[in-house]
C-alpha cells in the first residue's frame, strides 16, 4: 500500500535526521560555499591565477595569437581556416551551429543541449586533423596533481630573486617559464577530487583551496599521433608524475591539451570563467613541465647550449571557450612572472549568423594550429627529453 503524503513526510524527516549523524555528512560540513566573485578574488588569486587582470596582451602574445587566428588586426574578421577543409564545409558547419543555437535559445535549453551543440562542432573539426587531435566531453576529472604544480609558482618566483649559478640555458620569461625547481617536488594545494557543480556557487574547504579541473570539452593531441619512442617516453614521465601530458586522473589517451570549453546555461559566466582559468593554468603547467625536462635533457649534451635561440620555443599559449547559453567567449591563457593570466579575445551571441560564423572560424583556426605548429613545437621539445 502506497504511503500517505503525511507518512512520506514523516519518513523523510526521520531519514534526514538519521543522515545528519553519519560521518559522511560531518565531513561535508567542513566545506564552504562561496560565490564566484569570492572564489576568484581569494582562492584563485592565492594560486596566482588571474582573469581579466592584464590590461592588454603582451606584444609577443598579441602577435602570436593574431597569427594563430589569421588576422593582422583585432578589428579584422577571423577568416575560414586554410588547411582543415573546403570553404563550403566550414560554411555548412557554421550554418548548422547557428541553427542549433537559435533552436536551443528559443526553448531556453539546459547546459546539456548547448554542450552537445559545441561538442558536435569541435569533434567534427578534430576529425579533420587526420588522426592528430582528440576531443572528449564531460565527466573526465583531471589529475589533482596538476593543482599541486601551481604551488611551485611562488617558490620559483622567490628563488628567482636570489643569485643562482647554473648551466641552464637562459630563456626569455615571456616566451617560456623554465626554473630550477623540479615540478615533482611541489606540494599539492588540493588533495581531494571535488567536481565542479553546475550551480551559482562553489564548494571549497578554505580560501586557498582550488578545485581540480573537469572541463566540459577538451581538445588535445592524441597519444597515437606520437612515435612509439615518444609514446614510451610520455608514459614513463606520466608514471613518475614529471610530465602529466595526459591531464586526466584516469589515462584517456589524450596528450597536451590546448583548448577547453566550460559551458553554463543558467549559472553565471563568471563561474565558467573561473573554471576555465584554472584549467588554462593547468594546461600551461603541463607545457612548463615539458620545457623543464627538455632543458634538463639538453644540459646533458655536449657542447652545452647557452642561448634561448638554441632551444626550440615551447608553445606557451592555450585557449578556452566559455559560454552562458548562446553567449560564447574566446579566451587566451598565458604565463607572466606574476602568475597565470586569462584574457578575453572575442565574444559572440551565436543566434546571430555572423557571430556563429566567426566563432566557427576561430575554433577552426585554433584546431589548425593545434595539429600544426603546436604539435611541431611539442615534438621538438620531446626530442630533447632524456629517457628515464
Amino acid at each position: 500500500m502506497a504511503p500517505t503524503p503525511r507518512s512520506t513526510t514523516s519518513s523523510t524527516h526521520h531519514s534526514s535526521k538519521h543522515q545528519r549523524r553519519t560521518p559522511y555528512t560531518k565531513a561535508t560540513k567542513a566545506t564552504k560555499t562561496v560565490a564566484p566573485q569570492a572564489y576568484r578574488q581569494q582562492n584563485m588569486q592565492s594560486a596566482c591565477i588571474y582573469v581579466d587582470q592584464a590590461v592588454e596582451l603582451p606584444p609577443q602574445v598579441d602577435e602570436y595569437v593574431r597569427h594563430v587566428l589569421g588576422t593582422t588586426s583585432w578589428e579584422d574578421r577571423v577568416p575560414i581556416p586554410d588547411q582543415l577543409g573546403s570553404q563550403r564545409r566550414f560554411l555548412d558547419l557554421a550554418e548548422t551551429f547557428w541553427s542549433q543555437s537559435r533552436n536551443s535559445a528559443s526553448k531556453c535549453a539546459l547546459e546539456g543541449d548547448w554542450q552537445c551543440n559545441l561538442y558536435q562542432l569541435v569533434s567534427t573539426m578534430a576529425e579533420l586533423s587526420g588522426g592528430v587531435l582528440e576531443t572528449n566531453v564531460s565527466e573526465k576529472l583531471w589529475n589533482p596533481q596538476l593543482i599541486g604544480r601551481l604551488s611551485s609558482l611562488d617558490k620559483s618566483r622567490n628563488e628567482a630573486k636570489e643569485p643562482t649559478h647554473t648551466d641552464s640555458p637562459g630563456i626569455d620569461a615571456s616566451v617560456v617559464m623554465v626554473t630550477d625547481l623540479d615540478p615533482s617536488e611541489s606540494m599539492s594545494l588540493c588533495s581531494h577530487s571535488n567536481s565542479v557543480m553546475s550551480t551559482a556557487r562553489t564548494n571549497v574547504k578554505s580560501s586557498s583551496d582550488i578545485l581540480t579541473p573537469k572541463p566540459d570539452i577538451t581538445m588535445g593531441l592524441t597519444h597515437k599521433a606520437f612515435t612509439r619512442e615518444h609514446q614510451r617516453l610520455l608514459i614513463d614521465y606520466q608514471d613518475r608524475e614529471l610530465i602529466l601530458s595526459d591531464p586526466h586522473a584516469a589515462v584517456m589517451g589524450m596528450r597536451f591539451p590546448f583548448m577547453i570549453a566550460e559551458l553554463k546555461s543558467i549559472a553565471p559566466l563568471s563561474k565558467a570563467q573561473n573554471q576555465a582559468a584554472v584549467g588554462g593554468a593547468c594546461m600551461l603547467t603541463i607545457l612548463e613541465d615539458l620545457a623543464y625536462q627538455a632543458a634538463r635533457g639538453t644540459n646533458l649534451q655536449a657542447p652545452p647550449l647557452t642561448t634561448a635561440a638554441d632551444l626550440p620555443l615551447v608553445p606557451v599559449l592555450c585557449f578556452s571557450v566559455v559560454t552562458e547559453g548562446p553567449v560564447h567567449e574566446l579566451w587566451v591563457h598565458f604565463r607572466r612572472e606574476d602568475g597565470f593570466h586569462m584574457v578575453n579575445l572575442k565574444i559572440w551571441r551565436t543566434t546571430i549568423r555572423g557571430h556563429a560564423e566567426e566563432l566557427v572560424n576561430c575554433l577552426g583556426r585554433i584546431t589548425e594550429w593545434g595539429k600544426g605548429h603546436f604539435k611541431d613545437r611539442v615534438l621538438e621539445m620531446l626530442g630533447r627529453v632524456r629517457n628515464l
